[in-house]
């Protein structure tokens, strides 16, 4: 998640305190749906965590701009309309949940997966999509450095694997303090340019 946020925050460089908060949290929900696939191989819980984080970040997104007054929301409804709201809910719903009956590193860690999810984003604000895009990437991106082949081309077989790290290791942790600290420091530096 902080890898997404971090990629997201130092690719699209928002400019203002509502583009920063769209940025990390999109780019958030980006980099976490992909491990919704989790329950499938290690433990259901591993599938609970990503849930309840991805939704975790949908709250503090919206606390966030209500707080901040940015209206996000509003532009969402305005711009997008309520059918193309529900519909691009009901295909992300359908698309994740698809993507949980899978194995893990399968589906849900393939660009058919990003392209069927980024139309699902655009149904709901098109904006949303690069931020999701650059999230669901930089998870792809960090998964292949694990010993687990990751199938970006499912549904053909076989994956990409540099076979450096296991996913629960050290690699993690080192992945998640310089996703932190980019994160920070790209916030900072975002808020004292404004």
């Amino acid at each position: 998640m902080m890898v997404g946020i971090a990629a997201n925050l130092a690719l699209t460089r928002p400019q203002s305190v509502a583009g920063i908060i769209t940025a990390a949290g999109v780019g958030a929900v980006g980099a976490l749906i992909s491990d919704i696939d989790v329950g499938t191989s290690a433990s259901h819980k591993e599938a609970d965590k990503v849930v309840g984080l991805t939704v975790l970040v949908v709250i503090a997104t919206i606390a966030l701009e209500y707080f901040t007054n940015i209206k996000l929301l509003d532009k969402v409804a305005n711009d997008s309309g309520t059918l193309r709201i529900v519909l691009g809910v009901i295909l992300f719903v359908a698309v994740c949940a698809f993507g949980k009956e899978q194995p893990h590193r399968s589906f849900m860690h393939s660009f058919l997966a990003l392209v069927l999810l980024d139309i699902a984003i655009g149904l709901v604000y098109v904006p949303f999509v690069p931020y999701f895009t650059i999230g669901f990437l930089s998870h792809l991106a960090t998964d292949i450095f694990n010993r687990r082949k990751v199938r970006l081309l499912y549904p053909l077989k076989g994956g990409v694997s540099l076979n450096l790290f296991h996913a629960h290791g050290t690699a993690n942790n080192v992945f998640f303090a310089v996703g932190s600290f980019v994160s920070a420091a790209e916030v900072g530096l975002l808020l004292l340019n404004r």
